[in-house]
């Protein structure tokens, strides 16, 4: 019992509960869910890294750093007594099975620049007992950074589509 990171593109083990904490979508914890300024800032300054020649693997790390991701996103979860209370319940589900908080960054996310490790780390803060599970593999043949891309691409172009109706 224990509470992880998953990827979308990942099969949750069997007997675990995977938990949306992503901004797409109304499922989900949207307490643990990036704030829509910090997402934006993170969008906008991964494809700028993209546009000057990153990799998309470059892009993502450049991106969570110059938007200051884990700063701002710590301030939104435990600045707050909604994402501290959204994130003790997580913490106590995972003492009765396992818990993947679950997001389209790539698996592995190089240098860990996803919101979900930062879930984890702020978990272990609040609790220092609960037990953090090891990433489940996507499924096999997934290219999980540029499927994550993809799935980015395609929800951002969904946003926009409904902002301009």
């Amino acid at each position: 019992m224990g509470l992880g990171r998953i990827t979308r593109f990942a099969k949750t083990p069997e007997g675990g509960r995977r938990v949306n904490v992503m901004r797409a979508g109304r499922a989900g914890v949207k307490a643990l869910a990036p704030p829509e300024d910090l997402f934006a800032d993170f969008t906008r300054e991964k494809a700028a890294a993209k546009r000057g020649g990153a990799s998309a693997d470059q892009a993502h790390v450049t991106a969570f750093e110059r938007a200051r991701y884990a700063e701002r996103f710590r301030h939104h979860v435990l600045g707050h007594a909604e994402g501290r209370d959204a994130l003790r319940e997580l913490i106590e589900e995972a003492k009765t099975r396992d818990v993947y908080v679950m997001c389209m960054c790539p698996y592995r996310t190089p240098g860990e620049a996803c919101h979900t490790y930062l879930i984890l780390n702020f978990a272990k803060e609040l609790d220092p007992a609960v037990r953090i599970l090891p990433e489940p593999a996507p499924a096999r043949g997934v290219k999980a950074s540029r499927a994550a891309d993809q799935a980015l691409g395609t929800v951002l172009r969904r946003r926009r589509a409904t902002r301009s109706r």
